[in-house]
């Protein structure tokens, strides 16, 4: 067991065993076990496309996105985000993966705002193949949402972890302005996953 391990060595008293002592070496128990638990996930997943050869680097989950209009039963409150890093034979290319749902309009790219300021971001439209990947880099929560690629600099990038807040504009069937809305933590500047895949890649201006 991980605790026999332990470099506090266990002394033996003649004290007599009181609440106050309990409690101490209660206390030491608990120290001894969080000091066994299992180290959290990474936060930067790498995974080889098995048909390209394609080494791609995502987030865990990528950044959920919520709507805060009355868009109706059938419409979709979610909209999805995440970059990844695709590096084939040691050339290593960053992109931007966005997922809308299906009943907005899937033939206008949404408008991308980090704060207040639209970025602009070539879009990709022949979609995974064109990039050298057999699947998408993340598994759509939506499988019937309109997908998109972007290509993504690393000034954004490090926009994007340093935001309050990341959001997405696109018109709905009907013509009507949707946004989704991604806000940081109370208390937390940025996005501390999308922070770390940028200091992961090394991205300047963190």
């Amino acid at each position: 067991m991980c605790i026999h391990h332990s470099p506090l060595p266990i002394i033996m008293t003649a004290h007599r065993d009181t609440r106050v002592n309990r409690n101490h070496f209660a206390n030491i128990f608990l120290l001894l076990l969080c000091a066994c638990a299992t180290p959290p996930a990474p936060a930067v997943h790498d995974k080889l496309d098995s048909k390209t050869g394609a080494t791609v680097s995502v987030l865990p989950e990528p950044v959920e996105l919520l709507t805060s209009g009355y868009i109706g039963v059938h419409t979709g409150a979610f909209a999805y985000l995440g970059p990844f890093e695709l590096d084939q034979m040691g050339a290593r290319t960053l992109y931007l993966w966005v997922l809308l749902p299906h009943d907005v309009s899937a033939s206008v790219a949404p408008v991308i705002h980090c704060d207040d300021a639209p970025v602009t971001l070539p879009l990709q439209p022949a979609g995974p193949g064109n990039m050298g990947l057999a699947e998408p880099p993340y598994a759509p929560p939506d499988p019937w949402g309109a997908q998109w690629y972007f290509a993504l600099d690393d000034p954004t990038l490090a926009c994007f972890a340093r935001a309050h807040r990341i959001s997405l504009d696109i018109p709905n069937a009907r013509g009507e302005l949707m946004r989704f809305t991604a806000e940081s933590a109370k208390d937390v500047a940025g996005f501390p996953v999308l922070e770390t895949f940028a200091e992961r890649r090394g991205t300047k201006g963190l």
